[in-house]
């Protein structure tokens, strides 16, 4: 279900979302998966900071730093999922540190 919301003159305003639970990783070198997201989030804000990471969803994701997106240091990003999805994250080697915040949006 979808929240929308009207402007001063009655306008919608697309892609309100209320804000569910969030998960923060500190980034490896080796994929790690969130929990599952709820079944009422429809979308999820990625934010990535310290460094890039490379990031997958579905419903068993493994993310890989050769063909899995890159999520750019200091960026956030809002991805359509499904109801049981999880995403997977990881870093470069040659990434000192990154940090991924994973909050659902309902």
């Amino acid at each position: 279900m979808s929240f929308l919301t009207r402007d001063n003159n009655g306008n919608t305003i697309p892609n309100v979302f209320r804000i569910g639970t969030t998960q923060v990783f500190t980034v490896t070198n080796s994929s790690v998966a969130s929990t599952a997201f709820a079944a009422s989030t429809t979308h999820v804000r990625v934010a990535c900071s310290l460094g890039h990471s490379h990031i997958q969803i579905g419903s068993a994701p493994t993310a890989s730093i050769t063909t899995s997106p890159m999520l750019a240091n200091n960026t956030s990003e809002i991805f359509p999922v499904a109801s049981g999805d999880k995403i997977a994250v990881i870093k470069d080697s040659g990434v000192t540190a990154s940090t991924v915040s994973v909050t659902e949006l309902l």
